[in-house]
């Protein structure tokens, strides 16, 4: 008999603190003069309980503090939301209408997007974190642009029932962002959530999703700085709990449905997005998965 998982920070009904360090490395990067900023996230600072530096060199200096200690990490957080917004901006070019964030934590793509065609964006998220940033907009005085979907991905809710509910249109492609998410859930809710994932989305739809390899999770790695991060949020409640490679990780969008079109890793994001002097290391114990939905097999729900 396998033994329980010890209750997490976000089971415990507290806001994702992970979701919170996101927000402090966007916020900063943000502060970076425009010709080496990573992202340029302008709304990230209303999330964070520490103020964002005041000059670029001061972001700098912050950023290359927290990458020195877990190298990857800062290239992670930040290239892979830059790669997110490539991919729903040539989507929606392609006539996609619809955007879904799974664990959305403290993502501002929709307060950001420009795009001249109206887009909707669900956010499914926790409920404790989900509210933290809804709180945190109301006193903004900003008025939330997206779809708030409350979902614990533990539960055993069903994505495809929450999501329709909110008004979510399955025969309708889409593109779904799942990011930094799947190393904190069991292996089998996320498989569960892929499965619901394809019974949810129209063939076409694009899913975005990124992992950790099994040797951080497991403790083998060779990067000292990913298994100190990974003792650090383990501490805080968040552990990771599922790492996969880049072959099981193909194999599990394979199985629920999807067709991988494209996986990259932290290095190869830092070769296209960090130009000729990034600012971050690339040690490479992250990957992404960038999924298409098959054809459903006859007889199938959405048939």
């Amino acid at each position: 008999m396998t033994a329980a998982l010890p209750p997490t920070r976000l089971q415990s009904g507290t806001s994702s603190e992970t979701a919170h360090l996101t927000a402090r490395a966007r916020a900063a990067d943000a502060v970076i003069e425009p010709g080496r900023r990573l992202l340029g996230d302008t709304f990230a600072h209303l999330f964070v309980t520490v103020p964002p530096p005041a000059t670029s060199q001061e972001a700098l200096d912050r950023l290359q503090l927290l990458d020195g200690a877990h190298g990857g990490f800062i290239a992670e957080i930040l290239l892979r939301q830059r790669y997110f917004e490539d991919l729903v901006a040539l989507a929606v070019d392609a006539g996609v209408r619809q955007v879904v964030l799974l664990g959305a934590g403290y993502d501002t793509t929709a307060l950001r997007f420009t795009g001249s065609e109206p887009v909707r964006f669900f956010e499914v998220d926790h409920p404790a974190t989900q509210r933290a940033k809804l709180e945190t907009l109301a006193a903004a005085e900003l008025t939330s642009p997206v779809v708030s979907v409350p979902l614990d991905f533990t539960s055993g809710a069903s994505l495809r029932e929450e999501l329709v509910a909110h008004g979510f249109d399955t025969e309708e492609p889409c593109v779904v962002g799942w990011l930094g998410v799947t190393f904190f859930l069991p292996p089998e809710a996320c498989s569960a959530t892929l499965a619901d994932l394809a019974d949810t989305v129209a063939p076409g739809s694009l899913v975005l999703f990124d992992y950790m390899d099994e040797s951080v999770v497991d403790g083998t790695s060779s990067y000292q700085g990913a298994l100190t991060m990974a003792r650090q949020v383990a501490e805080q409640g968040e552990p990771y709990i599922n790492g996969l490679t880049p072959l099981t990780a193909a194999e599990a969008a394979r199985a629920a449905g999807f067709e991988p079109v494209e996986q990259l890793r932290v290095n190869q994001l830092v070769r296209r997005y960090g130009g000729t002097d990034p600012y971050c290391s690339d040690d490479d114990f992250m990957g992404l998965v960038t999924a298409r939905r098959t054809e459903r097999e006859p007889g199938g729900r959405g048939e």
